[in-house]
C-alpha cells in the first residue's frame, strides 16, 4: 500500500537502494504496485556516499536536530528568555538567574548545535573564555583544597560557560539591540528610585539626602559599575545622534546617571570606572572643539564634586584614612584589600607558574593570614580576580585571564566606533572590578559581565552605513 506522506524521491530511494535500507532503516516499506507503475530515471544517477548520508538521516533523526537548523519557536524562546534575564540583571539576581537556567533549557531544546557552533567559529573571545574555564577545571586536579571548596568554586566560575550559547543567541542584531534596551530600562528604574530616594531622604531628613547611601536594587558597588556603563551608554548615544532634541536629552541622562554615582552612592570603584569610561568616550572624539568642550564639562563636574558632594568627599577621606592605617593591620576596606595584595603576592612567589589549584584560596590564605579574624573575613574571595587566579591558578590562570580581556578588547576594536566605545568601555569596567573586586566570582557583577559581553563580543559579520540619526548603541557588524 502507498504511504501518501512520503516524497517521490523518498519512495524512489527507498526502491533504489532496497539493501541499504534494510541496513540502515529500522521498517520496510510495502510499495505494492508502484514499483511497477512508476518509471523512475536509473539508479545509477545516486551516488553511494549521496545514498548512505540519507539513509543515516532518515535511520538517526537525532543527527538531523544537532546538525539541522534550530527549532524556530524554540529559539525564539531562548533568546527571549536571554533578553528578560538581561532585563532583570540589575533588578533581582535571583530572576536573572532563573531566566539564564529557562534560556539555556531552551537552547538545548532548540537543537541546531552544529549551526550554534559555527557562528562562533572566529570568535576569539569564544575560544578565550571556554580556554580560561579549562584552565579553572585543570587547577582542581592538583588543588590542595577541601573537595567542597574546589566544587563551590567551580560552581561560580560556570557561569562563564554561559557566554557560548548567550553568543550565539545573539547572532541577529536586532536582538543584540533588545538585549541593550532592557538593560537601559533596566537601570532608568534603578536611576529613577535611587534619585527618588534622594527626595524621600529630603523630607524626611532634611539634608538633602547628601550623607545616605542611594543604592536601590543591588549593593552600592554592583550599582555604582553598572551605573558608569550606563553614562557611557547614553553619552555615545547623544555623541552619534544627529537630532540635536535627542542629542541634548540623551546627554542630560548621562550627566544625571553621573551625578547620581558621584553624589548619592558611595560606590568608589564606580568611581573609577566613571573615569576609566569617560576617558574611553575622550579618546575616540574625533574633533578638538568637542574634545575641547567635553574636557570642560567634565573638570565642571570633578570641581563641584569636590566641593559640594559630602558622600565623594567623606569615601575619599576615608580611602587616605584606611591607606595610612594599613600598618595597623585594621579591617578596613582599604586595608583589607592592600593586605590581600600583600599576601597574595606571598602566596604567588611560593607556586608561581600553577598555584595551590582551584578552591585552595581559603586554605592557603588562611594559612598566612595574620589571624584567625583574618581569616574568617578574607577566607572567600581576595577582592582582586588577577590576585584570585594568581593564588590559584599561578602565571597560568593570570595569563588565561589577560587572554580573556584581550580577545573582548580585540572584539571591540573590530566593530563601529559607537559600538568600538561601548565594547572598550565594558572591558574598562570588567577592568575596574578586577582590581577592586571579584567581577567573575560574585553573583550579581559575573551576571551583568556575563550577560552584556555576549551583546557585545558577537563577531561582526557586516559592515552596515547607519543612517542618519540612528543611535548605533548594538554591536554592529564588521
Amino acid at each position: 500500500m502507498l504511504h501518501t506522506h512520503k516524497s517521490v524521491a523518498e519512495l524512489k530511494f527507498e526502491i533504489c537502494f532496497h539493501d541499504y535500507s534494510a541496513i540502515f532503516l529500522p521498517w520496510r516499506v510495502d510499495l505494492g504496485g508502484l514499483f511497477y507503475e512508476q518509471k523512475f530515471d536509473s539508479c545509477s544517477s545516486w551516488s553511494h556516499s549521496r545514498l548512505i548520508w540519507r539513509a543515516l538521516s532518515m535511520r538517526l533523526r537525532p543527527i538531523q536536530f544537532m546538525v539541522g537548523e534550530p527549532i524556530p519557536v524554540i529559539d525564539r524562546m531562548a533568546k527571549s528568555f536571554l533578553i528578560g534575564a538581561i532585563f532583570f540583571m540589575p533588578i533581582s539576581t535571583a530572576l536573572a538567574n532563573l531566566l539564564m537556567g529557562i534560556t539555556l533549557l531552551a537552547w538545548l531544546a532548540a537543537g541546531g548545535y552544529v549551526v550554534r557552533l559555527r557562528a562562533l567559529d572566529k570568535n576569539w573571545f569564544a575560544y578565550a573564555t571556554a580556554g580560561l574555564f579549562v584552565v579553572i577545571l585543570y587547577g582542581a586536579t592538583y588543588s590542595s583544597g577541601a573537595q567542597e571548596e574546589i566544587l563551590f568554586q567551580i560552581r561560580k566560575y560556570a557561569k562563564l560557560l554561559f557566554i557560548l550559547p548567550a553568543l550565539s543567541l545573539m547572532q541577529e542584531e536586532r536582538w543584540r539591540r533588545r538585549g541593550l534596551m532592557a538593560f537601559c530600562a533596566a537601570m532608568s528604574l534603578t536611576l529613577v528610585f535611587s534619585l527618588a530616594s534622594v527626595i524621600f531622604s529630603y523630607f524626611e531628613l532634611n539634608n538633602f539626602g547628601l550623607r545616605s547611601n542611594h543604592f536601590v536594587f543591588k549593593d552600592h558597588i554592583a550599582q555604582n559599575l553598572m551605573m558608569s556603563f550606563f553614562v557611557l551608554i547614553f553619552a555615545v548615544k547623544g555623541r552619534f545622534e544627529s537630532a540635536n532634541h535627542k542629542k541634548y536629552l540623551f546627554y542630560l541622562i548621562a550627566l544625571i546617571s553621573a551625578i547620581d554615582i558621584l553624589f548619592f552612592v558611595h560606590g568608589r570603584t564606580g568611581y573609577v570606572s566613571l573615569v576609566f569610561n569617560a576617558v574611553i568616550f575622550l579618546i575616540f572624539l574625533d574633533d578638538v572643539k568637542k574634545v575641547a568642550w567635553t574636557l570642560v564639562l567634565f573638570l565642571v563636574v570633578a570641581l563641584l564634586t569636590i566641593e559640594f558632594s559630602s558622600g565623594f568627599k567623606n569615601r575619599l577621606d576615608q580611602a587616605v584614612y584606611e591607606y595610612q592605617a594599613r600598618e595597623r593591620k585594621e579591617l578596613t576596606s582599604v586595608g583589607q584589600r592592600l593586605e590581600y595584595i600583600e599576601k597574595g603576592l606571598l602566596l604567588i612567589a611560593e607556586r608561581p607558574l600553577q598555584g595551590f589549584g582551584t578552591g585552595s584560596y581559603r586554605k592557603e590564605f588562611c594559612r598566612v593570614a595574620e589571624s584567625a579574624e583574618w581569616c574568617a573575613v578574607g577566607g572567600a574571595h581576595p577582592h582582586n580576580q588577577f590576585i584570585a587566579f594568581g593564588i590559584q591558578l599561578g602565571l597560568l590562570g593570570v595569563f588565561s585571564y589577560l587572554l580573556f580581556l584581550a580577545a573582548c578588547i580585540k572584539q571591540a576594536i573590530n566593530a563601529t566606533p559607537p559600538n568600538r566605545i561601548l565594547g572598550l568601555g565594558l572591558v574598562a569596567t570588567l577592568v575596574t572590578d578586577s582590581m577592586f573586586h571579584a567581577p567573575l566570582f560574585l553573583v550579581s557583577e559575573a551576571a551583568f559581565f556575563m550577560l552584556l559581553l555576549s551583546v557585545f563580543m558577537v563577531t561582526p559579520v557586516s559592515v552596515p552605513n547607519p543612517e542618519p540619526g540612528d543611535p548605533a548603541v548594538t554591536p554592529s557588524e564588521r
